[in-house]
Formats: structure tokens, sequence, C-alpha cells
């Protein structure tokens, strides 16, 4: 199969549980999360040089590369050993970057200086369940103004969108499922928000009284 029936075959099955889409690698420790993810669940692949809607950008594969291996190398912990190939479709060059699944429980390292354990779940990069756990304890125990902080960062954003899923928040403010989910939760109780299902899936509002 040539490389634009392989990539074409790629984007159309879309991101999941074994791959994603990365127009380009700005940082070696948020690509490291990826990483560590496939490589503590079922492996996987990045494809370079494809935005979140599939069209094929192309990258510089020699610096994606470079920040990939820094990434590799620096950010995960064991380290990962990767495997390149570069793609040519629409005289565009596509990056793909293979992370096997490996026996051992890897961990990136974050933005806090802290080495987490990420998994894969469908097409979303999350924290594993014990570690989400272990930040929700320490979340509890944070000052008043950092959770404020969070909030006031929520009700930004709702100014801007009009409406949030629970998965939405946790990208957001990268933490567990379980903690986003009562902090939105939360803020229903209080007035601040409402929440309504739709389609099976909960969406919370602003609340005009909020």
């Amino acid at each position: 199969m040539d490389d634009f029936r392989y990539l074409y075959e790629q984007i159309k099955s879309g991101e999941g549980q074994q791959l994603d889409f990365k127009q380009h690698i700005a940082s070696a420790a948020k690509i490291a999360r990826t990483l560590v993810a496939f490589a503590n669940s079922e492996g996987g692949k990045l494809l370079v040089g494809v935005d979140d809607q599939g069209l094929i950008t192309g990258v510089d594969q020699a610096q994606e590369r470079h920040v990939l291996l820094q990434a590799a190398k620096k950010c995960c912990d064991p380290p990962l050993y990767l495997h390149f190939r570069e793609r040519l479709a629409q005289r565009k060059v596509v990056l793909e970057v293979v992370v096997d699944k490996s026996n051992k429980q890897h961990r990136a390292l974050d933005e806090a200086g802290r080495w987490l354990p990420w998994v894969r779940v469908e097409d979303q990069t999350v924290l594993a369940p014990g570690a989400a756990h272990e930040l929700e304890i320490e979340a509890l125990s944070d000052p008043i103004p950092i959770l404020m902080e969070r909030h006031v960062g929520l009700l930004n954003y709702l100014e801007a969108n009009d409406q949030i899923s629970i998965k939405d928040y946790m990208q957001i403010m990268n933490i567990s499922y379980g903690m986003a989910s009562r902090s939105l939760d939360d803020l229903v109780d209080s007035g601040v928000l409402l929440r309504e299902e739709v389609g099976g899936r909960a969406w919370y509002f602003l609340s005009s009284a909020g």
C-alpha cells in the first residue's frame, strides 16, 4: 500500500485507542504523556503532520523527530524506544511514530516536576487510576485560592463557549475524570451551573442566577 492510501485509511479511521494526530509537537513534556499512555496501554502511533480534523499539513520531520526523542529519553521513565517512518502524501511529509506496548509501567514528567503514569482511554490520554486518586487527595489539601483559580478559569471558558462536558473540563484543568465530575456537580449544587443530559452525555451551562 502506498503512503497516500495508507494515510487515507488511517485518517479515515480517526483518532482512537491506538492512534493520535498531531499537527506538530510543541512540547516534549506534553507529548511524553501520550507516548507513556500508549506504552502503558495497548501501544499506538502518532501521525505528526495531521491536524485534529484529519487534514495533512506536513512537518519538518527532523525537527519533530528531535523533540520526540527528547521526550522519550528525558521526559519518560523508563525511557521509551520510538519507531519512526516518513510518509509522503500531497507532497507533504507526515512522520509516523510507533510506540510499542510495554510490560513496565512508564511515567511522564509534568510541568510541576512530578513523574505520573498515563494511560489511553479511547481517544483520550488520562492519568492512570491510582495516580488520579493520589492527585485528588493532594488537591483536597490545596489552599482555597488554587481551587478558586480553577473555578475562575471554568467560568471564563463558559462565558466564551456556552457549555462544557466533564471530559472537556478534565482536559482543560488536567485533572482526573472523577475530580472533574465532582467539581462541576458541586457548582451545580451551589447554583452557579446548570446540568443537562443530551444524548446520554452531561453538559454544564452557566446559570442565569450564577
